[in-house]
């Protein structure tokens, strides 16, 4: 900024002298590809170092819960009839978690399910607008869905399937579910940690995976491995599912949301009923919640 001559001549000379120009700035969207996210480490997380001429990540800004809840409120209003095309089954439960601990929580939406276990859609704010980030249903994430839905999908029962972990030296926390589900022929276990991008939009990262087959009698005829989205061999599997119990430990934080059938709610499948959910599900989440260690993004 030029300094301001007390001088009357030399404020003209300067203003006939001097033009400035504005130069705009792009900032390019730092989300890790799909690819990066399933070769991390199962155990752990690993630092990320900028280069020396690479100017440093701001900090996020303070998230207010009570902004975000308004924002899910008025998509589940705006798009309960598209919501209820696209929960095939019907939308049995809701509720609200911090799921990568960066400070404003997110909302998990279960469907109807199948077989053994109930299908979470999870949804995230993302410049402003509410997106699924993870579905086990093509019709929500295709109606809901944007560039960062994740390919890794979540079969669970209960919203406190969802558990609070701390690392090992006791300066990261996160969510891990373990997903699972089955049939007749088959049954499947996954381990999920969730995280966020450097634009601060949760991820979904597969740990371990365990598929088996089985014959008409429940018996096991084969069984296949993954480790960080990749094939695996059994000891490499076991070795992970060790590595991972070892670095963290669980922090015991009952996850709670509301379920359509709980006893005594009577809440209707309409839109008044599922307004009704969430804004209990939310009371139990301010109730809930407690100071987690923010993870910064970045």
């Amino acid at each position: 900024m030029h300094k301001i001559s007390r001088l009357l001549p030399l404020v003209l000379i300067l203003a006939l002298l001097c033009a400035c120009t504005d130069s705009g700035v792009s900032l390019k969207d730092a989300s890790p590809s799909a690819s990066e996210a399933a070769s991390a480490s199962p155990a752990g997380t690993e630092e990320v170092t900028a280069s020396p001429d690479a100017p440093a990540s701001p900090l996020p800004a303070e998230i207010d819960d009570t902004v975000r809840y308004s924002t899910f409120r008025t998509f589940l209003s705006d798009n309960y009839k598209t919501l209820s095309d696209a929960f095939t089954g019907g939308i049995s439960g809701i509720g609200f978690l911090d799921l990568d601990c960066d400070g404003g929580m997110e909302m998990v939406m279960f469907d109807s399910g199948a077989s053994a276990a109930l299908g979470a859609e999870i949804f995230d704010i993302v410049d402003g607008k509410v997106e699924c980030v993870s579905s086990n249903l093509d019709t929500v994430s295709k109606a809901f869905g944007g560039s960062h839905l994740s390919d890794v999908v979540i079969n669970a029962n209960r919203f406190d399937d969802f558990r609070l972990m701390q690392s090992a030296d006791a300066t990261q926390q996160f969510f891990v579910v373990q997903s699972g589900n089955g049939a007749l022929d088959f049954k499947y276990t996954e381990s999920v940690k969730f995280g966020h991008d450097k634009n601060n939009v949760l991820t979904l990262e597969s740990l371990y995976y365990q598929y088996d087959d089985m014959d008409d009698n429940g018996n096991i005829t084969s069984e296949s491995y993954k480790v960080a989205g990749k094939s695996a061999t059994k000891a490499e599997y076991d070795a992970a599912v060790k590595a991972a119990t070892k670095s963290a430990t669980d922090m015991k934080y009952t996850a709670k949301g509301i379920f359509i059938w709980d006893s005594g709610a009577n809440y209707e499948t309409s839109s008044a009923g599922l307004q009704q959910m969430a804004e209990k599900a939310y009371a139990l989440w301010e109730t809930n919640k407690f100071g987690y260690i923010v993870n910064k993004a970045g």
